[in-house]
């Protein structure tokens, strides 16, 4: 029934012929067929097999872009920006397509098979006006103090507020996503912070409608985060975990 409640659903691939598998069966166990997957980049495509390195503009206007109000998430890694272009790949697929709004999730997702089955409940109560609805976010109903200031809008839905992270299950419309494609390319920030656009300051959440599903639709995912993982391919580039660790100390 998910498949019924947007026009489409994009799956952002990062090559792993596991989570590929994983997401068929998965979505063939709960009668989903409205589905396409959205094939992303892996750290490893920005590299010769020498190590030298394969795109200029990645050094020059997206790894190492200088940008005061990211903060300490520039430099960029490798996993964020192949996460990062397989997001808006799926946004420029959908209105390539004109699909009017759509659901986008990551190759490791998991469903909470309860809300899973209630979709026809809880589809009835999205508002009207939404411009992202949220259905994850690493910002719990109980212990973020974010998630404090979210405010209840009816039986299953609550407002945004600041809804950094949780890209991993998420709907646009074809507006929003022209928004994050003109705002977001070249590529400066993860899709986490780029779909926070609609809900992180006063001025966005006048002019925007986010919104989070209580309880969440997708629960933790199955795999480990590619990005997380991230190998060191480049002595010269660091990876998320590196950089973590380097404003931490």
């Amino acid at each position: 029934m998910l498949d019924m409640v947007f026009n489409k659903i994009y799956v952002v691939w990062g090559q792993d012929p596991l989570k590929k598998q994983y997401i068929t069966n998965h979505f063939k166990k709960h009668n989903i067929d409205n589905y396409e997957f959205v094939r992303s980049l892996t750290p490893e495509n920005f590299f010769h097999k020498n190590k030298s390195e394969r795109f200029k503009f990645t050094r020059e206007q997206w790894v190492l872009h200088k940008c005061k109000r990211q903060g300490t998430h520039i430099p960029m890694s490798f996993g964020e920006i192949a996460c990062a272009y397989g997001h808006l790949k799926a946004y420029k697929t959908a209105l390539n397509q004109g699909v009017d709004n759509f659901l986008v999730i990551e190759d490791d997702v998991r469903f909470n098979a309860e809300m899973l089955s209630a979709t026809l409940d809880w589809k009835d109560y999205i508002p009207m006006d939404w411009d992202i609805i949220h259905f994850h976010s690493w910002r719990d109903y109980n212990t973020s103090p974010e998630s404090k200031k979210r405010k209840k809008v009816n039986k299953y839905f609550y407002t945004g507020y600041i809804e950094f992270s949780g890209a991993v299950c998420y709907a646009l419309t074809a507006a929003t996503a022209k928004q994050l494609l003109t705002r977001f390319y070249p590529i400066q920030v993860a899709a986490d912070g780029a779909i926070a656009l609609f809900s992180t300051t006063n001025f966005a959440r006048k002019f925007y409608k986010a919104y989070v599903i209580k309880p969440f639709l997708a629960e933790k995912t199955i795999f480990d985060s590619q990005i997380d993982e991230e190998k060191i391919i480049h002595s010269k580039y660091k990876t998320r975990q590196q950089r973590y660790k380097m404003h931490s100390s």
